[in-house]
């Protein structure tokens, strides 16, 4: 109904695809191969789509720390000390406590929404909860580089760089922070974007809401698999210096991959906080 639609200004010139001329009938405008006649709600869908672009391209980071998550932080565990005194522990419990973590923090994210419809401000509960998801991933990154440091220090003092396959003695429990932290972003930002395009979306694209969803954290992952590339390829200075990444993780200085994340997040916080104080919110 043209009652709830809104009209934004910037990119008027779309306009024009509405605009009925009065040298032609509407019959032969909508006949026109070359120039077909779009409906008013069309043309501010579309333009709907244009301005969430620039929030949504902030996304994409978000992507690349939750792929480290299920790539390096495993990794790392895999090669680490899981005893417990006498008592082995395997190494899902630490996806199993991210997978608590994720769920609780979204649960929360679902308190925080409701409380803030009561005040009638729920429309910005999206951006609070990806910026706040941000700021875990920030912390994530920053504990994990640490931890690795940590970890490389134990590797050179145990003589135990050329022995990828042998056990580190340092307790797995050491990535504990990092995945709580990871899971915490996961289940913030996951439900956070899930609803800021359920309210952003023109109401006529959210039977696809569910493929554009998958496609964004898609994006994202596929971005994690190209920062390694870019960051080890800029970390060789040339060929000057060894690349980040090696054959094992224990000739590989993941710390510097962790804290180069770190600032990288820091920098699309900024952004994604510039971006959503332009952005015109839709109010459902």
């Amino acid at each position: 109904m043209l009652s709830n639609l809104i009209h934004f200004h910037f990119h008027r010139c779309l306009d024009k695809a509405a605009i009925l001329l009065p040298d032609q009938s509407l019959e032969q405008q909508e006949a026109n191969r070359w120039r077909r006649l779009c409906r008013v709600t069309e043309v501010e869908g579309t333009k709907s789509l244009l301005r969430m672009i620039p929030i949504c391209m902030t996304f994409i980071v978000m992507g690349v720390v939750t792929s480290i998550g299920l790539t390096y932080f495993i990794e790392q565990a895999d090669h680490l000390n899981r005893k417990v005194g006498r008592l082995f522990v395997p190494l899902p419990i630490l996806l199993w406590l991210y997978d608590i973590t994720k769920s609780k923090s979204a649960g929360m994210y679902v308190k925080f929404t409701n409380l803030l419809n009561e005040f009638g401000y729920r429309k910005y509960a999206p951006v609070i909860g990806i910026a706040t998801s941000m700021i875990l991933a920030i912390l994530c990154c920053i504990t994990a580089a640490k931890v690795e440091a940590r970890r490389l220090g134990i590797v050179r003092d145990h003589n135990l760089i050329d022995k990828p396959e042998d056990k580190i003695p340092m307790s797995m429990f050491w990535l504990l922070p990092q995945f709580l932290l990871l899971g915490g972003f996961d289940g913030v930002s996951q439900t956070s974007i899930t609803s800021f395009l359920i309210d952003q979306f023109p109401p006529l694209m959210h039977r696809y809401m569910a493929h554009i969803a998958i496609g964004i954290f898609g994006v994202g992952t596929m971005g994690g698999v190209l920062s390694v590339y870019v960051v080890g390829k800029v970390s060789e200075h040339g060929g000057r210096s060894p690349s980040w990444f090696q054959h094992t993780l224990n000739k590989s200085r993941l710390d510097n991959y962790y804290w180069t994340l770190a600032a990288l997040t820091a920098a699309n916080l900024v952004v994604f906080v510039l971006v959503a104080m332009w952005y015109a919110y839709r109010d459902g």
